[in-house]
């Protein structure tokens, strides 16, 4: 479990939120699936909802924009950022696009939301009041972040060049690599496998869960799918799913201490 009371480094992971069709429905499911209660914002933020563990922020959803371009429900990760106007400059100078400009969010902090040179979107968030979640790997937050990319090695410099991050390669037969800053992970990325279909090149968060059976017997139970067996890997036991709305996710249950 890591619990946050400042704003995190520049280039770590730092704030991930719903884009939602239905969000009071989206309220409800994530609350009988990891018990969230929520702060509604007012008109002057477009509804936006924080999520909380107790009194700790774990994430955020936003209703689709009525005027905005059509998109599918998803979650989006945020990378911490010192200086967001030098940031969303570098993301064009390294190949990516801004898709919406730095803007302040109040006193919050300020934002921008980008793409990765294969198209895929993130945002930057610099810090203000809000300093992003203020709570990790404990069951019911963010625990993990993983890109799917149809090409791993070009994401790989794109990130590691923005993020001032090293790269490892992991071994075995898949090419999957790991964003470090020092010791630190910061977020993984995998190269789709052909043989996967039509998979969309896509950020995935991962959710930290006591148990991966019960959380996912909640899911089902509560409109949303199973995507994968649940399986047990060297990380935990683990399961791609979905949400009502289809908004993809995956839920892991840490290895029992030794």
């Amino acid at each position: 479990m890591a619990t946050y009371r400042q704003a995190k480094p520049a280039g770590a992971p730092t704030w991930v939120d719903l884009m939602a069709t239905d969000i009071e429905a989206a309220r409800r499911f994530y609350h009988a699936v990891f018990g969230w209660g929520y702060d509604i914002g007012g008109p002057e933020f477009g509804g936006y909802t924080t999520a909380r563990l107790g009194d700790r922020m774990t994430g955020g959803m936003t209703p689709m924009q009525p005027d905005g371009p059509p998109m599918p429900p998803a979650w989006s990760l945020y990378f911490a950022s010192d200086n967001v106007q030098a940031d969303a400059a570098r993301v064009a100078g390294l190949g990516g696009k801004v898709l919406f400009p730095p803007m302040v969010v109040g006193e919050f902090g300020s934002m921008a939301v980008c793409t990765d040179p294969g198209g895929v979107p993130f945002g930057l968030w610099q810090a203000g009041r809000n300093i992003g979640f203020e709570v990790s790997d404990e069951p019911g937050s963010a625990t993990w972040y993983e890109l799917y990319s149809s090409d791993a090695k070009q994401s790989r410099d794109f990130y590691a060049a923005l993020l001032g991050a090293s790269a490892d390669a992991m071994p075995g037969g898949m090419e999957y690599y790991v964003l470090k800053q020092g010791d630190k992970q910061l977020a993984g990325i995998m190269q789709i496998d052909p043989s996967w279909g039509d998979f969309h090149p896509t950020w995935l968060i991962y959710f930290a869960v006591a148990s991966a059976d019960q959380t996912a017997a909640a899911i089902t139970s509560h409109g949303g799918r199973l995507m994968s067996r649940i399986d047990d890997s060297p990380f935990g036991r683990l399961a791609a799913v979905a949400d009502p709305s289809g908004a993809l996710f995956k839920i892991i249950q840490p290895p029992a201490a030794s």
